[in-house]
């Protein structure tokens, strides 16, 4: 007998809102998935992590039992040990450390793998309130999403990204320096699957692409791109502001839209006379035609929309970040049909994190707390801790040494900024807890490990896009013993003393505390699993030029071109270009380092860095790589295929070249996340560290942006021939 279960996708966004998956199981085993042709978001197509959901689940690489570490941390040696002693010893030093030092003294840090914002999120924020410290912490403040988003809500409101109308423009702008596969500034929730889908729906109906990118992503294929700009990594905010330098002085703008929404032209406008095209070709390497072009089709179009970098990670972000929405702002195509709209939910879900409970002055000892950014953003919930600073605490002892760490579903060693000083911290902490489903270089530090259930093997959470409500729902039991982070949660809580705080473990009361906002039920939902619930649209969703709501937060109630926010925090009220210190710009560093080197962001194979093991992904990509223009290849002597070395100021890695005639000459484009092996195809592991193939060895993390401490992922490298890295 078949089972078909309908739940929701592990690939792109593990926990919150994901593609539709119906399940198949026989005999309680996970067989095989399809699309569901009844969820709004894929309507039944998959990717290929979608379809790899089998090969997930029987992973050879999962953790499998408890473990408590047996050898000196980093080593990798531990001992099982029953889920119950487990619990008691990490709920007893939990407890001690919090009574010898603070709770402050007990960090909390969730990688992307349990989920933006939702329940997973806010469980974890509950549960770090409940211990009384304000010490939760993620890298999303410091890199990808959170930086961006703030410039842009301090620029044009709305609450969130204003997002590409794909499906009503007539010319679509992919405006992002990495693989071009994800975006922050997407839709809620929308996965790197569906944005190409309905892009190429669009260019079928007669829209045009123009793609901002310094190399030739899959989208451009197949003459669907109408223009390739391949711009230098790192200078994109030059070209945004030269196109609007264009656009002012030819008169392109809305002035109706300018006149009665914006505050500050007359000083951009004066302001911006510096940024012609030709200053602009200089910096960017494109020729400045083609910036008078772009500038003319965005603003002559009267459908255009801009979908921006997914990982804008530029010392210089606050130019880029402000540029953008001022040129989709001045040009009218804000909230307008085909433009870029503020989207809207029916309902937020929200459980209580307990923020009241942290009291101001223990609030204030939360790590980087005391940064103008972390105050700007408002809510411990949202910021909390600076990941990058409780590393540095951690190392130094200053403000103060956090003594205790659970890190779930993240693995900082692969994805962060200087790996040297994360594995450094991970040495000093006095005791650790890492939660996972595999096991990552970062478990290896851990002093007790707990293998996390897959999202197809238990009842999960509930997420919502628009007006829609979906659910994930447990397809087989869980494997080895393998255990929810819901459970872990729970378990820990109980034996905290804090057990009513956490529904004393009914996940259902907590499902129906979360829903309670959409007035339904979790089995309400569970029963309307296969279509999902939909519920009714408030009026704000259906409308455009929603100005007056969009805007009521901001200075003056207008757009900020000019803002009144960061003048008044001491910052520069203009976007100014100042680019990264690591650039051609740099001649000094420039006669060492003569190539520019940035990595890519997402990937159709692979989730930051899980899922490279999986041999049915793996086979497509086989070796960490770096793609080189073949002309620059030859120049070094480099073939297709063979082993590097790619060396900046700041540290060197290896990778095996891929030539590819579709990027920039003076460009190499690596990729993050690179450390997993895989046994059915005998790809040994490599080091994350040194003589490694961790492309976060390669930069300075003290090129950080000014105000939300943004990480730069732009340098200058030198290459060679060479041979692989030493095998783990």
């Amino acid at each position: 007998m078949e089972d078909r279960i309908p739940t929701l996708c592990h690939g792109c966004s593990y926990g919150g809102y994901s593609c539709g998956i119906i399940a198949h199981v026989k005999d309680g085993r996970f067989i095989k998935v399809e699309g569901n042709p009844y969820h709004p978001l894929n309507k039944g197509k998959l990717c290929a992590k979608g379809l790899s959901a089998v090969k997930w689940v029987y992973n050879p690489h999962r953790l499998r039992y408890p473990l408590i570490r047996a050898g000196e941390k980093g080593e990798g040696k531990f001992e099982r040990i029953s889920w119950d002693k487990a619990l008691d010893l990490i709920s007893e030093k939990l407890m001690e450390i919090k009574e010898k030092y603070g709770p402050e003294y007990i960090i909390f840090v969730k990688g992307q793998a349990s989920g933006w914002f939702n329940l997973y999120h806010q469980l974890f924020v509950r549960f770090t309130h409940a211990i009384g410290s304000p010490n939760f912490s993620w890298w999303g403040p410091s890199v990808c999403y959170i930086p961006q988003l703030f410039y842009h809500l301090c620029t044009v409101g709305g609450g969130r990204y204003a997002t590409a109308d794909y499906e009503n423009a007539d010319l679509i702008i992919e405006w992002f320096t990495s693989g071009g596969m994800g975006s922050a500034a997407k839709r809620s929730n929308v996965t790197i699957k569906t944005i190409p889908s309905i892009i190429m729906d669009r260019i079928e109906d007669g829209a045009k692409l123009v793609v901002i990118n310094p190399q030739f992503i899959p989208i451009c294929a197949n003459k669907r791109v109408y223009k390739w700009i391949p711009i230098r990594p790192g200078t994109d905010s030059a070209l945004a502001l030269s196109m609007i330098n264009v656009i002012i002085n030819e008169g392109l703008y809305d002035k109706e839209f300018v006149e009665k929404w914006c505050y500050g032209f007359e000083r951009l406008r004066e302001h911006l006379k510096k940024y012609d095209p030709e200053w602009a070709e200089r910096i960017t390497g494109i020729p400045k035609e083609d910036i008078i072009w772009l500038a003319r089709q965005y603003a002559n179009t009267r459908r255009a929309c801009i979908r921006f970098s997914e990982a804008p990670q530029k010392r210089d972000l606050i130019s880029f970040a402000r540029a953008i929405p001022i040129l989709i702002a001045i040009t009218g195509h804000l909230d307008r049909t085909g433009g870029n709209i503020f989207l809207y939910q029916s309902v937020n879900l929200r459980i209580d994190t307990f923020e009241d409970r942290i009291a101001k002055e223990v609030a204030d000892k939360a790590i980087g707390a005391d940064r103008i950014y972390s105050k700007m953003m408002g809510g411990s919930s949202m910021v909390g801790a600076d990941f990058f600073e409780l590393i540095n605490a951690i190392n130094t002892g200053i403000p103060y040494k956090p003594k205790a760490a659970i890190i779930v579903g993240s693995n900082p060693l692969s994805t962060a900024r200087n790996p040297l000083a994360v594995a450094n911290a991970l040495k000093e902490l006095e005791f650790t807890v890492l939660i996972d489903v595999l096991s990552t270089p970062t478990s290896r530090y851990a002093d007790i490990t707990l293998p996390a259930a897959t999202r197809y093997e238990h009842e999960g959470d509930a997420a919502t896009y628009m007006n829609h409500i979906a659910v994930c729902n447990r397809v087989i039991d869980p494997l080895y013993e393998a255990r929810s982070e819901i459970d872990i949660i729970f378990d820990l809580s109980k034996r905290m003393g804090m057990g009513s705080d956490f529904w004393n473990g009914d996940y259902n009361i907590m499902m129906n505390e979360y829903l309670k906002n959409a007035g339904i039920t979790i089995d309400e939902l569970k029963k309307n699993a296969l279509k999902g619930i939909y519920l009714p649209e408030k009026e704000i969703m259906k409308k455009r030029e929603r100005y007056e709501h969009a805007f009521k937060r901001l200075p003056e109630k207008k757009v900020q071109l000019y803002s009144l926010v960061l003048e008044k925090s001491g910052l520069d009220p203009l976007p100014t270009y100042k680019g990264e210190v690591e650039s051609l710009e740099n001649s000094e560093i420039r006669k060492n380092y003569p190539l520019l080197f940035t990595d890519e962001h997402s990937d159709y194979l692979s989730h930051h860095s899980w899922m490279r093991g999986l041999s049915w992904l793996r086979r497509h990509k086989r070796y960490p790589y770096v793609k080189i223009n073949p002309d620059t290849a030859k120049k070094y002597g480099i073939e297709d295929g063979d082993w590097i070395e790619i060396e900046s100021p700041n540290g060197k890695i290896k990778a095996v070249a891929k030539i590819f005639e579709g990027i920039r000459k003076d460009v190499v484009m690596g990729q993050h996340g690179w450390w997993e092996g895989c046994e059915e195809l005998n790809i040994p592991e490599y080091p994350c560290l040194e003589d490694g193939v961790n492309v976060n060895m390669l930069y300075n993390w003290k090129n950080r942006e000014k105000l939300t401490g943004d990480i730069t992922k732009n340098t200058m490298v030198r290459i060679k021939k060479s041979f692989p890295p030493k095998e783990i």
